[in-house]
């Protein structure tokens, strides 16, 4: 390129770069001058009102009653218990036990110095062993106080009729024991105490 050339390069440069500026800034100016319009939101959409279904409360529930008797109880048979009590107290050698009366539950007796059975209680028949129409005797065992009263009463055997060992009647024969009523024994005078006296209970049904 010559001299000339450059020269008139240059020249020609400069208008373009003049006329370049000036249309930018006529196009900024364009622009900047714009009204924008700002549009309005839409209407919020309604919501439907809720309506909530109306609750209804259930009855409460009745009270369940008890009934007086389970339902699964046997009933009581008709049988007519019968307890035998016998007297096995060792009062010594010679002497004839007397014989009781259940009815009234008492006895008299006459022999004096020695402890005497006053008043025999005869068990209760279990329940238990009505309802399954067992029978069988006990024999107890306990120590004639002072007083004529009975204590450390203890269950020395108790069989059912068959021979074998059951507990069936064991409480009721204890309870009964302790009502017994005894004319204590007096020796020289001195109110003494009688240990080992065995009375044997005997449970049957009269069918």
């Amino acid at each position: 390129m010559t001299a000339h050339q450059a020269i008139a390069a240059r020249l020609t440069a400069v208008p373009l770069g003049l006329a370049t500026t000036f249309f930018l800034l006529m196009l900024m100016a364009s622009l900047i001058q714009t009204d924008f319009v700002i549009e309005a939101p839409p209407p919020p959409t309604p919501i439907a009102d809720v309506v909530m279904p109306k609750l209804e409360i259930a009855p409460p529930i009745p009270k369940l009653e008890r009934p007086d008797k389970p339902l699964d109880e046997p009933d009581t048979p008709l049988v007519d218990p019968k307890v035998q009590v016998e007297i096995t107290d060792p009062v010594g050698p010679g002497f004839t036990p007397p014989k009781i009366d259940i009815a009234s539950r008492k006895l008299s007796v006459t022999q004096a110095g020695d402890y005497l059975p006053i008043v025999k209680v005869a068990p209760q028949y279990p329940r238990r062993a009505l309802t399954r129409g067992l029978e069988g005797e006990v024999v107890v065992s306990f120590t004639v106080t002072t007083a004529g009263s009975t204590r450390d009463i203890q269950v020395v055997s108790a069989v059912a009729a068959d021979g074998s060992p059951t507990s069936v009647f064991n409480r009721a024969a204890i309870k009964a024991a302790e009502g017994f009523k005894y004319k204590p024994r007096i020796e020289a005078g001195v109110v003494q105490e009688v240990h080992g006296v065995q009375n044997r209970f005997i449970f049957e049904l009269n069918q």
